[in-house]
């Protein structure tokens, strides 16, 4: 997967310049020995491909731990110390009682700017590449937003809720979507809805070996 996104990243570096393509593209394939080299940090550290990079802060690669079973992902990256991270850390450790997790988000820059498709398009390989390392048994999506740029189709939110989304992405995972972080901190109706959702997540783990 991280061959992909080194890929993808010479394709749209190659786009920047002025390189405009009308039919399939071959592009030769990094050199194996560099590869071994490059970790999927630091392509993510070093990634300038849409406008979000211009105006962030910094990159976020997320808060990761690989003994972890459950894997936690959000449309924007979640700072430390926030209300959205001490959300997260309860819900972790006080709902699933699970002492690891994992926290990823789908856009990696730190920006307040508006979140477009091509913004998701880019940063979409480098989360799937980050599932594919992390292996977690089952990935709870925050939001609609999130699970349609991750799982695709056109789906409400309220007809994905209420049950574990089998067999999804290339390497069969399982998914929960449930209502966004910022939705779950501003009405307590949803975090009780919520509820419900971690339940039925909470019953599958125990189900996993």
């Amino acid at each position: 997967m991280l061959a992909k996104v080194l890929l993808l990243k010479q394709l749209y570096l190659k786009r920047l310049c002025g390189e405009v393509y009308c039919q399939n593209v071959v592009i030769r394939e990094p050199n194996k020995i560099n590869f071994r080299k490059s970790s999927l940090d630091e392509v993510i550290h070093s990634c300038s491909l849409c406008e979000l990079s211009k105006s962030a802060n910094n990159k976020v690669i997320g808060s990761i731990n690989t003994e972890s079973r459950i894997t936690f992902i959000t449309l924007k990256p979640i700072v430390k110390y926030s209300a959205s991270f001490e959300m997260i850390s309860n819900i972790s450790n006080r709902v699933f009682e699970e002492e690891f997790y994992n926290t990823l988000s789908l856009i990696k820059c730190n920006t307040h700017l508006q979140i477009k498709d091509e913004h998701a398009i880019v940063c979409m390989e480098y989360l799937k590449s980050q599932i594919d390392n992390l292996n977690p048994k089952l990935i709870i999506i925050f939001g609609i937003d999130s699970a349609k740029y991750l799982i695709g189709g056109d789906e409400k939110l309220e007809d994905l809720r209420g049950r574990v989304l089998n067999n999804l992405l290339d390497k069969q995972r399982d998914f929960i979507v449930t209502y966004s972080i910022s939705d779950l901190l501003k009405n307590q109706s949803f975090k009780k809805a919520a509820m419900e959702d971690f339940k039925i997540a909470k019953i599958y783990l125990k189900g996993c070996k």
